[in-house]
């Protein structure tokens, strides 16, 4: 295989298979760290000032550089193509905020990451969708910027706990509905389907065909709020117990 193949998914001699054994090998390792994360939480709080700040910069680049080859060897390659690949998908632009918040030391919109942290990677990394496994550059680029990220989240989160109140809930929730209005506009003049204006994929309609019975944009709506909803749950009663010890 050489690197044009590996880069544009030619030649494909494993196939991903959602659900399949890397499937679930990435979610139990992704629980397993998530599982010693929290169980040294204390630990990473009480890491010091400097060193915190080097290892969050280091999150960053490496989301940065993560993104900056896909778009460099997609466009090498002549592979580039805006249908999928703009930075528009939730996934990535919660890659970027958090980049922005910790390259520019936005210390105050840190809180905003920890729940985009959650509700950009956790679709696809239940939805996991590549084409070929361990071969592929976007198999490694969707493991950096869905599961590694979600791990940077949780790790940044200890070093700088912050509480999330309703108050920020419903702001980042009036955000988010603005830009699936605008990129619902942009959906519909370009024909693309970035946040799933256009529908949901077919590969979920099959695995949950349920779905199929309700609008769409009720069904995020819906996920977005619930996800939320626990999300500030959990990093209140962390936030909380960070604080009594």
């Amino acid at each position: 295989m050489n690197l044009k193949e590996f880069f544009i998914d030619k030649n494909i001699k494993y196939p991903f298979k959602l659900f399949g054994k890397a499937h679930l090998y990435l979610l139990f390792f992704l629980i397993l760290i998530i599982y010693i994360i929290i169980k040294h939480k204390k630990e990473l709080n009480n890491i010091k000032p400097k060193t915190k700040k080097i290892i969050t910069n280091i999150f960053a680049v490496i989301l940065l550089m993560n993104m900056i080859i896909l778009y460099c060897s997609s466009f090498y390659y002549h592979n580039f193509d805006y249908h999928t690949m703009l930075p528009i998908h939730l996934c990535y632009l919660s890659n970027y905020f958090y980049i922005y918040v910790i390259i520019f030391k936005k210390t105050k919109l840190l809180k905003f990451c920890y729940l985009l942290g959650f509700l950009g990677p956790i679709p696809a990394i239940i939805f996991f969708d590549v084409p070929s496994v361990f071969e592929s550059f976007n198999f490694y680029l969707y493991i950096i910027s869905h599961h590694i990220f979600l791990i940077m989240t949780i790790i940044t989160f200890y070093f700088y706990p912050k509480n999330i109140t309703i108050k920020d809930n419903i702001k980042l929730f009036m955000i988010l509905n603005i830009l699936y209005f605008l990129i619902n506009i942009f959906n519909q003049y370009f024909n693309t389907n970035y946040f799933f204006t256009n529908g949901i994929p077919n590969f979920i309609l099959n695995l949950i065909p349920l779905i199929k019975l309700f609008p769409y944009a009720i069904i995020l709506e819906f996920m977005i709020i619930l996800l939320m909803f626990i999300l500030s749950y959990i990093w209140h009663h962390e936030w909380e117990h960070l604080l009594k010890h």
